[in-house]
């Protein structure tokens, strides 16, 4: 209130003199009564001068002298108003630009993007939470840091400040990732910093060097059957061969060949439909116990012609589960193909189904090879194989494991492993029953 006095004291002092002047001009024809009524209203007013104005009202005269009295004290009391509104206008701004700056300094501090200023000699002089993270910064931060203790490549062509333009990946120090720095335009010339948004682009080149090995993978397990296609196709075209066992052995290759192909090329479409989400499965109330049945009996010739011992453990009650029963069949195809695939002769490989009534589990055990521990992490990745010899002599494409996964992780489940090299492995597909009710087998 300190900073009204003077204002105030001005205010008393014009009504005063006002005052002083009016008794002058009218005080023969206004009564005493209205000096006395001022009188007595100033003599009320608070020392520090904060009393409320109405109380110097004048409500119980009427001449001319309380009129011009009480026109004063409107007019007083409404640049009173005014000034007060000035003052609060003027704290409300700064407030709202106070807030504005907080505002626009978090949001800047916790944007996804990473963001950071440097110096001439390339000095960190400001670095948001995200770019922390990206340059794995640590516990230290960033701030008063060069940025060429991050960067791998070297930053010598590059010169901050003005002008400057840049727009290319770096690989860091302090990890296997890489970030793109990409300037932004600064016209101040006072200013002798650059300012840079970092982006983490470590996923996009994993998914560039996924991509090329994909085109390898594809390339390497077309070319095979496509070359044996055209050798035997020529050979049957020259008509040199007249035996008809011969002949007939050459369209049995080109048969199988061209299965193989449509296999493989219904396995990549498969996988890359589930992969996207674009995939359409036909959903209906699957039998489990039938289900399990059918893909045992349809790979016992299999498990017979390697010398491999093939059993299927089921309990009294089996659910029913919703599902795509085309798909699943795939799953454990794949999953029990595998498991006689990879388990030499006179081995076994066992089928046993579990219901808790809120998952069906069926596990594929068998006592093959087994996984290397370090092969475990990536059995599920698109053309992987093992540089075991002895997966190597085995025809495969690396792809049914993960379509296997992908269905199963279309309907809700997933795929569990289990290995020790030498002893055998354990394959566990788990899917969700839901609330339909277990029927009896």
């Amino acid at each position: 209130m300190s900073g009204w006095m003077p204002i105030w004291l001005a205010a008393v002092g014009l009504l005063s003199v006002v005052g002083w002047l009016c008794w002058r001009r009218c005080g023969r024809r206004s009564p005493a009564g209205s000096i006395d009524l001022i009188g007595r209203n100033l003599s009320r007013v608070p020392a520090e001068i904060a009393g409320d104005l109405r109380r110097l009202q004048l409500d119980d005269s009427a001449d001319e002298l309380a009129r011009g009295w009480n026109m004063l004290l409107q007019a007083v009391t409404a640049a009173r108003k005014e000034l007060e509104e000035l003052r609060l206008s003027r704290h409300a701004r700064e407030t709202l630009e106070r807030y504005q700056a907080r505002w626009m300094t978090g949001l800047v501090a916790r944007m996804p993007c990473g963001l950071i200023t440097v110096s001439d000699d390339w000095t960190i002089t400001y670095a948001n939470a995200a770019a922390e993270r990206m340059l794995h910064a640590g516990n230290g931060g960033l701030k008063d840091r060069s940025l060429r203790d991050f960067i791998r490549n070297d930053l010598s062509p590059f010169h901050p400040g003005r002008g400057i333009a840049l727009d290319r990946t770096f690989e860091l120090k302090t990890a296997d990732a890489a970030v793109r720095l990409t300037s932004l335009a600064n016209d101040d010339a006072e200013c002798g910093e650059a300012v840079f948004f970092l982006h983490d682009v470590s996923q996009q080149k994993a998914v560039e060097r996924e991509r090329s090995q994909f085109l390898y993978h594809v390339t390497h397990e077309l070319r095979t059957p496509l070359t044996n296609i055209r050798a035997y196709a020529e050979t049957l075209s020259e008509g040199v061969l007249k035996d008809e066992a011969m002949l007939r052995e050459c369209y049995n290759v080109i048969v199988g060949e061209t299965q193989r192909l449509s296999r493989l090329v219904e396995d990549i479409l498969s996988l890359s439909q589930l992969e996207a989400g674009a995939a359409r499965l036909t959903m209906d109330d699957v039998n489990t116990a039938r289900l399990v049945r059918q893909v045992v009996e349809d790979m016992q010739a299999q498990a017979d012609d390697k010398g491999v011992e093939l059993i299927l453990s089921l309990p009294a009650k089996m659910p029913t589960i919703r599902g795509d029963k085309d798909r699943l069949a795939v799953v454990l195809t794949n999953l029990i193909g595998n498991a006689v695939k990879y388990t030499p002769s006179r081995g076994r490989v066992e089928v046993r189904c579990e219901d808790d009534g809120q998952r069906f589990r069926v596990e594929v055990r068998d006592t093959g090879i087994g996984i290397a521990p370090e092969d475990q992490p990536r059995v599920f990745e698109k053309f992987y194989r093992s540089a075991d010899e002895r997966v190597a002599q085995q025809p495969g494409t690396g792809l049914g494991l993960a379509l296997a996964m992908e269905i199963v992780r279309a309907h809700g489940g997933t795929i569990e492993l289990r290995s020790t090299p030498g002893e055998g492995s354990v394959f566990t597909a788990i899917l969700p029953v839901g609330r339909l009710a277990a029927v009896r087998t």
